[in-house]
């Protein structure tokens, strides 16, 4: 008999979780409490209009086409991927607004214009950002993270220092660059984890060669068509998706949930999953 397992959500985690459970053999359940799914990345349509709800940006695309691959699939078998150029507009308060563009070529001479010498400052600091991208992406997020020896790696015991987990992005690039468009840029997108530049360590600038080498992209036709993509594959594996189905508490039995209550019924399984944004656990 086959394990059960209910995810709550059907976000990109939600639909990640419960495809890559259904392939190792589980009967899954994605509970969603909205009327169609994809969590954030959703769509409203209103008199022939279509918004994106949620993401606007599509960064890190080896991230997403190693999902795909998983299934056998790949990104291109479900949307079309355009880079952007310019990448996006920053808007300072002097009214002086800054287009990032796509090529390195480009981006050296924008910087260069900005101040003399940040050209190859940048081309060191990108080069940096390649090797913790290289190192935090593919030796420490996929890694399933169940022990400490899992991260006892000798290139990253020794890299350690050269991975800046010891100072703050926002010290990290004042060191070479002075100019505050500059700084202002190379900040922007470490915001996106939730804190300020001075509290997040410098590690994270591969989040700047996610940005200014990997690229901007976009899906035509919108964002959703990620989610199709994911629903399809989700669907293909068997997972069965419910929606207007909202979790209103967890059950838990000796430490561990074990059923889940909605409006439409309960819902029992061997193993429950809640989303990222589930904040109603009793």
């Amino acid at each position: 008999m086959k394990k059960t397992a209910i995810v709550i959500g059907s976000g990109f985690a939600g639909l990640s979780t419960a495809a890559c459970l259904a392939k190792e053999g589980f009967e899954v359940t994605i509970l969603e409490k909205n009327n169609q799914a994809g969590g954030r990345a959703r769509q409203y349509e209103h008199e022939g209009f279509v918004f994106d709800m949620g993401p606007s940006w599509y960064w890190m695309p080896d991230v997403f086409e190693r999902y795909f691959q998983l299934f056998g699939k790949t990104t291109s078998d479900f949307y079309n991927l355009v880079r952007l150029d310019p990448s996006y507009r920053v808007f300072f308060s002097d009214k002086k607004n800054v287009d990032l563009p796509a090529s390195k070529e480009s981006l050296f001479a924008l910087f260069e214009s900005l101040e003399k010498g940040s050209s190859k400052k940048l081309d060191v600091f990108l080069k940096e950002s390649e090797y913790k991208y290289e190192v935090g992406i593919n030796d420490l997020v996929y890694r399933p993270s169940r022990k400490l020896s899992e991260f006892l790696d000798l290139r990253m015991l020794k890299g350690l220092l050269q991975m800046d987990v010891f100072t703050s992005i926002s010290k990290r690039v004042r060191k070479d660059f002075k100019n505050p468009k500059i700084i202002d840029i190379l900040e922007f997108p470490v915001l996106f984890l939730g804190a300020k530049a001075d509290k997040i360590p410098a590690l994270y600038s591969l989040m700047n060669y996610a940005d200014m080498v990997l690229g901007t992209w976009y899906p035509m036709n919108g964002m959703h068509e990620i989610v199709k993509a994911m629903v399809h594959i989700a669907e293909e594996q068997g997972v069965k998706i419910k929606l207007n189905t909202e979790v209103h508490k967890i059950e838990v039995e000796n430490g561990k949930a074990k059923k889940v209550i909605t409006p439409n019924g309960d819902y029992e399984a061997d193993v429950i999953v809640a989303g990222a944004d589930y904040h109603h656990v009793d």
